[in-house]
C-alpha cells in the first residue's frame, strides 16, 4: 500500500482465470455533449428525458445525435451525469452589449461575467429575449422647470410650505423627482417660476419597451417591517425576468430588500442581490448594479445600521434609476465541438469521488472518422482511469452509411470499415464495442436519424439488473431487445458476426421475424480471460462497491480479530447471497492474521482477499441429434 499518502481503501483486482496476473448499483451513466442550455463543465444528474429537456433543452439539429443516445439510454431506466461540453463560441447573453462564458453559478461566483450588470443562467441565444425589472416603491412626483435646477438624489426640497420631499432621481438638468413627505402634497417652491408637477403613478409606469407595466409584476412595494423597525423606508423592491419574445413575466421575486442584512419575520435573508443569485433560474445580478443604488452619503447595499437612520432623523432608501432595468443581448449558441473540447469535457468524469458512474457513453458521432475515434477514445479513458464503470463505444456513421453520393456501401465494406474503426480502441475489459447504428425518429426535428447504439447496449444492462441482476448477460432474445429501432445500417451474417467477435465487437442484428437484438457479451480485453464478458465484469464491479463500502466502515477501526471478522461475516453474507442468485459459483474470504501479519498492523494497514469463481455466460451450443437402429439399447450408444 505504498501508493497511499493520505488514509483511503483500494480495491485490486487478481485474474487468476487464465493463471496469469492482470492489473490491479441506480445505474448511472455519463455522456458529455453540447446543449441548447443549461450549466457548462459542471456534472448534472438527469432522472428522466423530461428532465434533460428542462435542463438542457430539446435537441437541436447540430446535437441531435447525441441527445438522441442519453435519451435512448433513459428509456432502459438509467439515471445520466450529464455535462455541456464549452464550445468555442458559446457565449451567455448579458447586459450593456456583450456576451460572455460563464459555464455555472460556481463560475460566477469565481468573478466570470462580473462586469456586466446582468448575465443569463443559461449560455446560448435564448438569453436573448430576457430583460430584467427590477424597481421599488418609486418616485411619487416628477418635477420639471424650465431652468435648471441644484438637486442631487439624497438632497432635499423644500416646497413653499416649507416641508422637505426627499430627491430621489436626478433625472437631466431640468427634471427631478421626489418621495412625497407623508400626506404634505408638494407646493410650488420660492422662486420656481415655471414649473411643473406630475403624479408618478406606479402602476402605469411602462417597463422599457415590453409593453408591461409594474403593476403586472406585483403590488406596489413599500417598506419592510425590518427596515421601519431601524427607522428606515423604501428598501423593498422587486425583481422581474421578461421574456420579450412573448412579452411575458418569466419570474417574479417580490418584496426583496435593498439592506445587505434584511430579512423576513421568520429571519431569512431578503437581500435582493445574494436572493436572486441564490434562486433565480434565468439570470446573475453583479454588485455593479448595486454600486448604482445611491443612498444619503451612504455605499450600497450596506446595512440597516451603516445608514445611520434615528427617530429623530429617519431615512428613505434612495429609488432605483430607471436604468436599472434593461436587456441582455449578444449571447450565442455553439453546439459543434472539437475533438479537443470533447475529450476535455469527458476528463471532468475521471474523478470517482466526483461523481458515482456504471457506465459511460460515447454519444453519436463526429463529423469525420478521426474526431469520432478521438472521442470514442476520450470515453474509455475514463472507464480504463476509473475502473469502476464500462465504457459503451459504437461505430462512426460514415463506417456503414455513405456520407456523400447515393451510393450504398456494400456489407463487405460495413463490416472492414467497421472492424477498422475500433482497431486502434485498446485491450480493456473496461470497455464494450458494438456494431450497431439504428435509423430511430427524432420527433423534435420531424426526421429520420442513425444514431449509435451505446446508449442502448448500456440500457439493456440496466434493465438486465432491473428483471435480473448486474451478474447476468445482457445479450440474447430474452434480454437484448434494443428500442424504438426502424432498421439498422448494418445487419451482420454470420460470417460477418464472426469476423465481428473474433475483434470483441459485440453484434447487433436483426433476425427475421425480431426486432434488433444484441448478439454477443463481449468486453473489449482481447486476450481470452473471466473479464472478456460483460456479465462477468459486472459482477466484479459490483462487488468491488461492496467491498469498498465496507472497506471504508473499517477506516481507523481497530486492526484485531473482531473487526476482521466483523468485516469477513460481512462480506461472505453479501458473497453468499450472489451465489444463491447464481452470480458465482463458489468464493473464498480470507481477512485473518494470516494476511495480518504484525509487520502489516504495525503499517497502519488492513487486508482482505477475495477468490471468486464466476458464473460464465453461454455463447456457444452444440445440440447433437442422433438416430439409432431401432433394436439398439440406449445404454450401448451412451453408455447409461
Amino acid at each position: 500500500m505504498a501508493s497511499q499518502v493520505s488514509p483511503g481503501v483500494v480495491i485490486r483486482e487478481r485474474d487468476l482465470s487464465t493463471g496469469v496476473l492482470v492489473g490491479v448499483s441506480g445505474l448511472r451513466a455519463g455522456i458529455a455533449s453540447s446543449f441548447r442550455s443549461g450549466p457548462v463543465g459542471k456534472i448534472t444528474n438527469i432522472g428522466s428525458e423530461r428532465e434533460l429537456i428542462s435542463t438542457f433543452g430539446a435537441p437541436a439539429e447540430a446535437n441531435a445525435a447525441d441527445w438522441l443516445v442519453a435519451a435512448e439510454y433513459l428509456r432502459y431506466g438509467g439515471s445520466l451525469a450529464v455535462i455541456r461540453a464549452a464550445t468555442s463560441g458559446l457565449l451567455n447573453a448579458a447586459s450593456e452589449g456583450g456576451g460572455v462564458l460563464v459555464g455555472s453559478k460556481e463560475d460566477y461566483e469565481a468573478g466570470a461575467g462580473s462586469s456586466k450588470k446582468y448575465v443569463a443562467r443559461d449560455a446560448g441565444s435564448d438569453g436573448n429575449n430576457l430583460y430584467v425589472a427590477i424597481v421599488d416603491k418609486g418616485p411619487d412626483w416628477t418635477i420639471t422647470k424650465t431652468t435648471a435646477h441644484n438637486f442631487d438624489e439624497g438632497s432635499m426640497y423644500t416646497d413653499s410650505s416649507g416641508v422637505q420631499h426627499e430627491v430621489v432621481g436626478d433625472i437631466s438638468e431640468t427634471v427631478f423627482t421626489i418621495i412625497q413627505n407623508g400626506n404634505n402634497v408638494p407646493t410650488m417652491a420660492a422662486g420656481f417660476t415655471a414649473v411643473a408637477y406630475t403624479n408618478s403613478v406606479w402602476n402605469s409606469t411602462q417597463i422599457g419597451t415590453t409593453g408591461l407595466t409594474y403593476k403586472e409584476i406585483g403590488p406596489r412595494p413599500g417598506t419592510s417591517s425590518y427596515a421601519s423597525e431601524r427607522y428606515l423606508s423604501n428598501d423593498e423592491v422587486h425583481v422581474a425576468v421578461i421574456d420579450t419574445s412573448t412579452n411575458t413575466v418569466v419570474e417574479r421575486s417580490l418584496y426583496l430588500s435593498k439592506l445587505s442584512d434584511g430579512k423576513s419575520p421568520e429571519g431569512a435573508s431578503t437581500y435582493w442581490k445574494d436572493y436572486i443569485n441564490e434562486y433565480s433560474n434565468y439570470i446573475y445580478a453583479s454588485a455593479l448594479v448595486t454600486a448604482d443604488f445611491t443612498a444619503t452619503g451612504e455605499d450600497p447595499g450596506g446595512t440597516a445600521a451603516s445608514y445611520g437612520a434615528t427617530a429623530a432623523a429617519p431615512e428613505v432608501l434612495a429609488t432605483l434609476h430607471p436604468s436599472r432595468s434593461m436587456g441582455l443581448s449578444n449571447g450565442a449558441d455553439a453546439y459543434a465541438y472539437s475533438a479537443g473540447e470533447i475529450s476535455t469535457a469527458y476528463t471532468l468524469f475521471q474523478d470517482t469521488e466526483e461523481t458515482d458512474l456504471d457506465f459511460v457513453l460515447m454519444g453519436g458521432s463526429m463529423g469525420s472518422e478521426a474526431d469520432t475515434l478521438v472521442k470514442a477514445g476520450a470515453a474509455a479513458a475514463v472507464a480504463n482511469a476509473r475502473k469502476d464503470c464500462i465504457a459503451f463505444i459504437s461505430p462512426y456513421n460514415g463506417n456503414q452509411v455513405a456520407t456523400s453520393g447515393n451510393v450504398a456501401l456494400t456489407p463487405a465494406q460495413q463490416l472492414d470499415n467497421t472492424i477498422d474503426f475500433f482497431s486502434s480502441i485498446g485491450s480493456s475489459s473496461y470497455v464494450v464495442k458494438d456494431s450497431g447504428l439504428k435509423y430511430t425518429y427524432d420527433r423534435f426535428n420531424d426526421k429520420y436519424r442513425y444514431i449509435g447504439c451505446n446508449g442502448d447496449i448500456a440500457g439493456l444492462c440496466v434493465s438486465t439488473s432491473v428483471i435480473g441482476d448486474d451478474w447476468i448477460s445482457p445479450a440474447g432474445t430474452s434480454r437484448g431487445g434494443l428500442q424504438n429501432v426502424v432498421k439498422l445500417a448494418f445487419n451482420p451474417n454470420k460470417a460477418a458476426r464472426d469476423d465481428l467477435y473474433t475483434a470483441a465487437i459485440n453484434p447487433v442484428v436483426a433476425f427475421p421475424g425480431s426486432g434488433p437484438i444484441l448478439f454477443g457479451d463481449k468486453t473489449a480485453l482481447a486476450s481470452p480471460s473471466a473479464f472478456d464478458r460483460i456479465n462477468v465484469r459486472r459482477l466484479f464491479l459490483n462487488i468491488e462497491k461492496r467491498a469498498r463500502a465496507l472497506a471504508e466502515g473499517v477506516l481507523f477501526e481497530q486492526n484485531d480479530t473482531v473487526t476482521r471478522a466483523s468485516f469477513n461475516a460481512a462480506l461472505s453474507g453479501y458473497l453468499s447471497e450472489i451465489q444463491a442468485r447464481r452470480g458465482v459459483t463458489d468464493y473464498l474470504v480470507v481477512c485473518d492474521d494470516t494476511n495480518n501479519t504484525p509487520e502489516i498492523i504495525d503499517r497502519n494497514e488492513f487486508v482482505a482477499e477475495i477468490f471468486v469463481k464466476p458464473t460464465r455466460s453461454i455463447n456457444y451450443v452444440t445440440v447433437t441429434v442422433t438416430a439409432t437402429k431401432t433394436g439398439v439399447s440406449f445404454s450401448e450408444v451412451v453408455g447409461r
